[in-house]
């Protein structure tokens, strides 16, 4: 190559690319080029992976929406299903309140046999054992029976000796052969989450409002027995709440009297014990509702100690 005095000249090399030389040496943590967070395999560093894993996962949408306070609507099908069950409540209530006598004469050789025997009383009391055990269901209608059978004070003594051996049976089962199952449904179910968390963490108060709410009292039992709490504060909480088989048995001694001033204190008692379950309820539902974030935290680490086993191994 000459210039323009057409003297000759030495050809100078150019500064070749970046991408033409090996790629220079990556400090921990860091890779080439920058910006990226993968190596040429397309794998992340061990040293991002340990870094994710002991960061706690983020919450999901359904969580999010909890915190949120974002409550999702229900499909048609359950929808169906709640007014199904809303129907089925109002018309057995209103058929017992219009047909109340007919069914008590229909139920008297029953009752009346069991009064009658030596060892009747022993009745009751097994099948009020066995409908302790979810999902049975009918334990309202044999305290009624009772009423209209022993009256009062027998027929509260039979149910409340029912009540409470077919609730420590209960608590013993899920507590010995439920326990494993308890602690999966804490993290996977928001309601359970959120009702034994507030249960274990309630002391003695708690237990007994929740006995004393809308919710059923095997479920109850079962959570009771899942989640850690102490035997005696069971039996204390289902002693305290047996004023409510007071009024079961109440009801089934108005029936049976037909006197109109029975059936008045009756509906009386029957609307405070209403009243009191939807205080209760309200109440237990409001600290189910503060205790989701520390649940959604509880499920968050659960998550991040899942991967840290799965590295591990």
């Amino acid at each position: 190559m000459s210039d323009l005095s057409g003297s000759h000249s030495t050809v100078v090399a150019m500064p070749q690319p970046a991408y033409a030389y090996e790629k220079p040496p990556t400090l921990p943590g860091t890779t080439y080029p920058p910006g990226s967070n993968k190596d040429l395999a397309g794998t992340e560093p061990p040293e991002l992976i340990a870094r994710d894993i002991l960061r706690t996962p983020s919450p999901t949408p359904s969580e999010l929406d909890v915190l949120n306070g974002v409550k999702k609507q229900l499909d048609w099908k359950a929808r169906i299903r709640l007014y199904l069950i809303l129907a089925i409540v109002i018309v057995v209530i209103a058929l017992i309140e219009a047909y109340h006598i007919q069914i008590i004469n229909a139920l008297k050789p029953v009752t009346q046999w069991l009064h009658d025997t030596s060892a009747g009383w022993l009745v009751p009391i097994v099948v009020l054992i066995a409908l302790s055990f979810p999902p049975l269901f009918g334990h309202e209608i044999v305290a009624m029976l009772c009423g209209v059978a022993w009256g009062l004070g027998e027929g509260f003594g039979i149910v409340a000796a029912g009540t409470l051996l077919g609730e420590i049976c209960t608590y013993c089962f899920f507590k010995y052969f439920c326990g494993v199952r308890g602690k999966r449904l804490e993290l996977s179910n928001m309601s359970y989450g959120t009702l034994a968390l507030i249960v274990r963490e309630g002391g003695l108060v708690i237990p007994i409002i929740v006995r004393y709410s809308s919710l059923p009292a095997h479920f109850t039992t079962a959570v009771f027995a899942t989640c850690g709490m102490k035997f005696w504060v069971f039996l204390v909480a289902a002693v305290v709440s047996l004023p409510k088989q007071v009024v079961l048995v109440y009801v089934g001694v108005a029936l049976a009297s037909n006197d109109s001033r029975s059936n008045k204190i009756q509906r009386i008692v029957l609307g405070i014990t209403i009243a009191i379950t939807v205080i209760a309820m309200i109440y237990i539902r409001r600290m189910m509702d503060r205790a989701k974030p520390a649940v959604v935290y509880a499920r968050r680490k659960a998550r991040q100690a899942k991967l840290q086993g799965v590295a591990e191994v």
